[in-house]
């Protein structure tokens, strides 16, 4: 009994001491906030949102934006199987008013995965992010059923077919698509869809600059997370063949992709591989703490992460002694490839997360190689993404781009100069929402509705 007792007196003290170092941890870091927060139940809630979207130029290059591009005469196809009604609803009345036909089309979700194929999907079962739901529909090939339809129209909203012309489909390849981020009305009437375009363009292109010529990235967290890597000029080229062709149909480093910045690409490695350190996450509470040791460039190890943790460990050891097409070192899915950084200080409790500014989005496997072929389209990708919200800290050769989740050139004075011409500076690079965690779940506390 007595010894028994001690056990557990020592066990509450470390639990005591762990739980005071990470207040201590965590005293310096800027307090929750948040915007207001409403129901969206309207039309008109949305409506304003929508026709910026729909006239917003088509482009994958402006920091978190969409933009349908639509002009008089064309045709859209809104795939709205995952999309809100009240969105739908609102992109076809805006696209209609510019003189736009367009048709809507449902389909039962798992009939679309069915017509899809398992392979098609078969990262799904073990990318933790599954735990948010899909996001759209994304696919290396497009579907037999949506393949003759698409063939009518200009573009499609909420299918996004990947390939190395990324975001163009059809017989000829002049079919724009796109997924969609705001498929709920709560997010397609925040103020992060009407952020002016120029501005965060602006923030994009100076964050990407400011990364991409980068030699060495060192990323912390107060969860644990202490993860370094290496860019050099071999990393560059390859994203010039991969994203820049994809993207912009050049060789180029000029310009990030669209919706955060990152090289995103095939893997994320140098010549040598270095990528090493530990990433610590709880995916905004939708796992538990789950642990991923990198060494040489790979994952090599999985600590906790229940369910989502031994899955990744099940794809790990399935796939380990495949070697996968394109700029892959060695066998296996653990490889690092993308390592993104949100860029609009709008983005709320509505979300998407990790698009606000400064929020980290890290990811490993094999999904890259389609960047440089198409001829084995429906190879399962094994992309899994992991999010890190709780205050990240992002250097580039020891500069801070990103300071306990405070994206920084959102201090710079060039993009304070750009804001002036659209208001108050201070409020529009304000990052609206810091998010409250619950300290024993790490899950997100959302606040309430105000017009409950």
């Amino acid at each position: 009994m007595k010894k028994s007792f001690v056990a557990m007196t020592v066990l509450l003290f470390s639990a005591v001491l762990c739980f005071g170092q990470l207040v201590a941890q965590s005293s310096d870091l800027e307090a929750p906030r948040a915007p207001k927060r409403v129901r969206v139940t309207k039309l008109e809630q949305v409506l304003p949102n929508a026709r910026i979207l729909v006239r917003r130029p088509w482009s994958w290059l402006v920091g978190a934006q969409y933009g349908l591009g639509l002009k008089e005469g064309e045709k859209l196809l809104i795939v709205a199987s995952r999309i809100e009604p009240l969105v739908a609803q609102a992109i076809a009345v805006a696209a209609q008013e510019m003189g736009v036909t367009t048709d809507v089309v449902a389909r039962d979700v798992a009939s679309l995965l069915n017509r899809m194929g398992r392979n098609e999907l078969d990262y799904e079962h073990f990318d933790p992010t599954n735990y948010l739901g899909l996001r759209g529909l994304i696919s290396r090939v497009v579907p037999s059923w949506l393949a003759t339809m698409i063939e009518d129209y200009d573009v499609v909203l909420g299918f996004q077919a990947r390939g190395t012309h990324y975001g163009k489909v059809g017989r000829n390849l002049n079919i724009r698509s796109s997924s969609i981020d705001w498929s709920r009305a709560e997010v397609l009437a925040s103020a992060a869809v009407s952020y002016p375009d120029e501005l965060l363009e602006l923030i994009a292109v100076k964050t990407w600059q400011k990364y991409i010529y980068g030699k060495t990235i060192h990323v912390t967290d107060p969860l644990g997370t202490d993860f370094t890597f290496s860019l050099d000029d071999t990393n560059r080229e390859r994203f010039k063949e991969t994203r820049g062709m994809a993207t912009y149909g050049e060789l180029s480093l000029d310009r990030p992709i669209a919706h955060e910045v990152h090289p995103d690409t095939e893997p994320y490695l140098t010549a040598e591989p270095d990528a090493r350190g530990i990433m610590v996450t709880r995916q905004a509470g939708l796992i538990p703490t789950i642990r991923l040791y990198v060494e040489g460039g790979q994952v090599v190890r999985v600590e906790g992460g229940g369910v989502a943790g031994e899955n990744i460990k099940t794809a790990l050891e399935r796939f380990k002694n495949i070697q996968f097409p394109g700029y892959y070192p060695g066998p296996g899915i653990g490889w690092m490839e993308e390592i993104a950084l949100g860029t609009n200080p709008k983005v709320g409790p509505a979300g998407p997360i990790r698009r606000r500014s400064g929020m980290l989005h890290m990811a490993f496997g094999t999904d890259r190689y389609n960047r440089v072929s198409d001829e084995i389209p429906t190879l399962p990708s094994n992309h899994r993404d992991m999010n890190f919200f709780y205050y990240p800290t992002f250097e580039v050769d020891g500069v801070k781009l990103v300071d306990r989740g405070h994206l920084t050139v959102l201090d710079d004075p060039e993009v304070r100069r750009v804001a002036a011409k659209y208001g108050n500076p201070d409020e529009l690079l304000r990052e609206d929402w810091i998010p409250e965690f619950d300290e024993r779940s790490g899950q997100i506390i959302y606040p309430p509705y105000e017009n409950d």
